[in-house]
């Protein structure tokens, strides 16, 4: 029964992603189904399953997201609040620029904390990013979010340096008229190149050994992503696995009806990767506790 009630609440959310008025309705709607369906649920992987198409649906939309994130990260409901923004972290991991939204209708103070604790869930850089200069943007003439901006701003520059300047420097950006983004990129910029015209020091170099190991490790590594992925992929229950190896292009066989048709398929490596808080490598302690301030607010 709570499957259909979950279906129902993710139609009227796909037809309300231009109405926020009716979109809000069906936000509280869900936020009190999850409460309900929690109490009886078993396991928390059960409950995420079922809401998993209304999170996807918030995610997708900056608006619905920020009326969901702006009631759940403040109210009672951070549990859901946080399978929102893991849903969001999936679908926003490798955007190349930052995201946009509209604080306009949300009250000041809301925005800040919000983006505040958006940092302390470590949320992707794109969103974590894209809400801090939504704030300049939506309240020009605050100081206040002209405060919460630069200090959110500071933080992504000194723990995310690289990812930020990407996000930045992106042609796509919608913030490049901003100045505090165009500072904070031209700050970037120079430090990469202060850091390309360093030395290089060879006795920081890994030796073949340590890079032998290095490799060892992540391949096991890989091996383990990969065997948990094939262990939870539906598609590995409907469809034939091959494996490849030292290969640019295969064939595959394909049968359709009583003939066997061969299709040529093109071989290209993926690759994703992340950065790390430059506190996780520099100083974790601190950097964690830094971490849990932003849950209060920013520092005075």
């Amino acid at each position: 029964m709570s499957r259909k009630l979950f279906y129902d609440l993710y139609r009227q959310l796909s037809a309300a992603q231009h109405d926020i008025a009716v979109a809000q309705q069906s936000i509280n709607s869900l936020a009190t189904l999850w409460r309900e369906r929690k109490q009886s649920a078993d396991l928390q992987d059960d409950l995420l399953a079922e809401a998993n198409n209304c999170l996807h649906v918030l995610s997708n939309s900056s608006a619905l997201f920020t009326a969901a994130i702006t009631k759940w990260l403040i109210d009672d409901d951070v549990e859901l609040a946080k399978a929102l923004l893991h849903t969001a972290n999936v679908q926003h991991l490798q955007q190349p620029a930052a995201e946009s939204y509209d604080l306009s209708a949300v009250d000041e103070s809301t925005a800040i904390l919000v983006g505040c604790r958006l940092c302390a869930l470590n949320a992707t850089p794109s969103i974590s990013l894209g809400w801090t200069l939504s704030l300049a943007v939506s309240y020009p003439g605050s100081l206040n979010a002209r405060h919460a901006a630069h200090y959110l701003l500071r933080y992504h520059v000194e723990e995310f340096p690289w990812t930020t300047r990407r996000l930045l420097k992106s042609a796509e950006s919608p913030f490049k008229s901003l100045e505090a983004a165009n500072s904070a990129l031209a700050e970037l910029v120079e430090l990469e190149g202060w850091l390309d015209g360093s030395p290089r020091l060879r006795e920081f170099a890994m030796t073949p050994e340590m890079r032998l190991t290095l490799s060892g490790l992540k391949r096991n590594e890989s091996r383990d992503i990969e065997r948990y992925a094939k262990m939870s992929s539906l598609f590995s229950q409907i469809f034939t696995t091959q494996h490849f190896k030292y290969a640019n292009r295969t064939a595959v066989e394909l049968g359709i009806g009583d003939q066997v048709h061969e299709t040529s398929l093109e071989m290209a490596p993926y690759s994703a990767s992340v950065e790390l808080p430059h506190s996780e490598q520099t100083d974790p302690v601190v950097g964690a506790d830094r971490r849990r301030s932003l849950w209060r607010g920013i520092p005075q």
